[in-house]
């Protein structure tokens, strides 16, 4: 080739290049300013993300609009048409059937709501204000002398229940998880870190077992709370452990504490760095820290799950000054908040953490449902109101739960008895949980802050059915769970005589035909009668406390501790050899508080997370 030749081919391929390239430029210019919005700014991968920074893992909750579906029409223009039921169509409910007609519509862009304009939370901090009183006016707890004494003399015998289950936890399964109160050996389904112990730390200083305290402290500050051997519940970690630290935290005063909290709730932080925000069911810290592209396995979200680390982390951000854990769990609920719903309020149990919708249409407020509608009127509470939009939609889930998930049941003796069920495909399950049973002191609470006095009323007959379920059975203790008759519907004669031996033997209450006999050492319905008395000051619900502590000591009390039930009824009773941490979190620290004086941690001062961890209240003008 001669050097002409070559140089004319070394001028074309430049000419070609150069062509190209202006080619690229004029095609990228043009994609640019012709490409849809919705195009642009789409939310990082999470794996990602190789930065542990808390600024670097913070998902812009701007970038939420970009997740929703693209055939979203609803005009925020025309917003006022559905502000008052949030849905277009009607709700057609026929015996137990609830059908809708229509379609169901984003509510998302309602009025108050953040989803996509991002809060400040110095903003919400400088808008508390005080909030109506929850608690009864001090007269309503007048006691004679002899009343105090007998007051007294019952909380004295819970703290020595909570003793003996202290030292059987202290002698066969310190530093463990939990203890099995039958073979007297421990379990670690909760990473090792010391469950019981953690989850008991306030329920201690509240009973003033300050001795009790300081050990435990002093072997928790040697714990590593920042590294897991396997994958964690991040939602079980968020209840029991950073809930656990931040209160005795607020309690005690310790530091330590609540650097431990912070440490957890830094290292937690990376789960939530999906693709919508909504965080991943488990993680496992050391992984997540160390291993390149690592991504947990793969979960549908949970409602419950994803929406009950509201009041920690927001407490979290309050005592560092770390606004972004704040960040992280209202961008959360703005999320839900915007999924399409066929029902205002109704917030089915599985949720995609990839587009952020809904992906069945089953609602119940016991399991995987129940603390995600806790949390908004507790977070409401909690920040003094600074937040509207947890108002919203709690009235609008309690609203649709009166009116479509209770029903009258079929008891002969109690034809008045109502039942929370819940909806699935369509239709009312008339099953009632005993994890639904927290929703008396729900409606109670929300009730006195709200200003909706029927709520409470509410309140009060849900906790009626509650006891009934404990003072129907051979133990006087609740059984899981029970499907009920509902009034009105006609019963399978057949069915009714197949059960008539299993009723007059207590295998099943009267008015049931199927139940789930288990007993966990669950709180629910302490935590509702606690609750009731301090709304109320009526002492009767001091006395069903007492015979649900009495059945719990007669039933459930081992030579080391205190063990759940495999069966509540029947003419053979059986221990399961499982105590869980929340028996000393939620069940004693709530008969203990049923049985102290109103103002022991007071609910006008004070907000219970969902494993009975008392928060101290924002109050205005906090520094």
């Amino acid at each position: 080739m001669s050097h002409n030749n070559q140089f004319s081919w070394r001028l074309n391929t430049r000419l070609r290049i150069t062509i190209f390239l202006l080619s690229i430029f004029l095609l990228l210019t043009y994609q640019i300013f012709t490409v849809d919005n919705d195009d642009l700014d789409k939310p990082e991968q999470w794996w990602s993300n190789t930065s542990n920074s808390l600024e670097s893992i913070d998902t812009d909750i701007t970038n939420f609009t970009e997740l929703t579906d693209v055939n979203d029409t609803t005009d925020t223009n025309d917003i006022t048409d559905t502000i008052n039921n949030n849905y277009i169509g009607k709700i057609v409910e026929t015996n137990n059937d609830i059908t809708e007609t229509g379609k169901a519509v984003d509510t998302g862009d309602l009025n108050n709501t953040q989803s996509t304009n991002k809060i400040d939370f110095l903003d919400v901090i400088n808008k508390v204000s005080y909030l109506p009183k929850i608690q009864s006016d001090p007269i309503n707890f007048f006691e004679t002398p002899e009343e105090k004494a007998l007051r007294e003399s019952r909380r004295e015998s819970v703290k020595q229940g909570f003793l003996h289950a202290w030292n059987g936890y202290v002698n066969y399964a310190w530093g463990s998880d939990e203890l099995l109160p039958i073979t007297n050996s421990s379990s670690n389904n909760y990473n090792g870190w010391g469950a019981t112990m953690v989850d008991a730390l306030d329920t201690m200083w509240i009973m003033d077992l300050k001795d009790e305290f300081k050990n435990a402290t002093n072997y928790i500050a040697n714990v590593d709370f920042t590294w897991s051997k396997n994958d964690i519940s991040i939602f079980e970690t968020t209840i029991r452990y950073l809930g656990g630290l931040l209160s005795a935290y607020e309690l005690s005063g310790d530091e330590m504490l609540l650097q431990k909290a912070k440490d957890l709730g830094e290292a937690m932080i990376p789960a939530f760095n999906s693709p919508t925000g909504i965080p991943y069911n488990t993680w496992n810290l050391t992984k997540g820290l160390t291993a390149n592209g690592y991504q947990p396995y793969y979960s549908m979200g949970i409602l419950s799950q994803a929406g009950t680390l509201l009041l920690e982390y927001t407490k979290l951000a309050q005592l560092t000054g770390i606004s972004s854990y704040f960040d992280k769990v209202q961008l959360v609920t703005d999320v839900l908040d915007k999924a399409k719903k066929s029902i205002p309020g109704f917030y089915p149990l599985f949720v995609s953490q990839t587009s952020g919708q809904f992906t069945n249409d089953e609602i119940n407020f016991g399991g995987m449902g129940d603390s995600f509608y806790e949390y908004l009127i507790k977070e409401y509470i909690y920040i003094g109101g600074a937040i509207d939009q947890y108002r919203r939609m709690y009235e609008e889930s309690i609203d649709s739960m009166s009116k479509y998930l209770i029903k009258k049941g079929q008891v002969k003796a109690y034809p008045d008895l109502l039942f929370l069920g819940s909806y699935s495909h369509g239709s009312f399950v008339a099953r009632m949980e005993h994890l639904a049973c927290f929703v008396p002191g729900m409606l109670a609470i929300g009730s006195k802050t709200l200003d909706r006095p029927k709520d409470l009323e509410l309140a009060i007959e849900l906790a009626e059915t509650c006891f009934w379920a404990y003072n129907s059975t051979t133990t006087g203790i609740g059984p899981e769970s029970f499907s009920f008759f509902v009034k009105g519907d006609p019963i399978d004669k057949n069915k009714l005589k197949m059960l008539a031996t299993q009723w007059n033997n207590k295998l099943l209450l009267y008015g049931v035909y199927q139940m789930n006999g288990n007993y966990l050492l669950r709180p629910e319905t302490i935590e509702s009668l606690f609750i009731l008395y301090r709304v109320t000051g009526d002492k009767s619900y001091q006395e069903k406390g007492w015979e649900i502590w009495q059945a719990i000591e007669t039933w459930c009390k081992t030579q080391t501790a205190y063990s759940g039930l495999r069966n509540v009824a029947g003419p053979n009773i059986v221990q399961n050899d499982n105590m869980e941490s929340f028996f000393f979190a939620e069940t004693l620290k709530y008969l203990y508080l049923l049985f102290s004086e109103p103002d022991v941690i007071s609910l006008d001062n004070y907000v219970f997370n969902t494993e009975s961890h008392p928060f101290l209240r924002m109050l205005p003008n906090y520094n």
